[in-house]
């Protein structure tokens, strides 16, 4: 599955992932960088990590984090599910 991020730096989660990780309406997310991928998940250990607010659907990609992994404007990323993490790669 693919999706697009928006020139705000959104990603829409599908439906089935916000229903498979459990994703509630307002709920703060941690956002981070990790081999080259954006991991989202609901708790990490590191309480120091961006933490973005999940809302209509949408998650917003902190902009210190699109321009470490050289994110452009409607860039289009693969989306997988492992070990109740959201990993974004980036689509070459």
């Amino acid at each position: 599955m693919y999706l697009i991020m928006s020139k705000n730096g959104q990603i829409r989660i599908p439906k089935k992932i916000q229903k498979q990780l459990n994703l509630i309406e307002g709920q703060y997310l941690f956002v981070y960088e990790s081999k080259n991928c954006i991991m989202i998940e609901k708790h990490h250990e590191d309480e120091t990590l961006n933490q973005c607010l999940f809302t209509n659907g949408k998650i917003t990609i902190p902009m210190e984090l699109r321009r470490l992994c050289n994110i452009n404007v409607r860039e289009m990323f693969s989306i997988e599910v492992s070990c109740n993490k959201i990993i974004l790669k980036k689509r070459n």
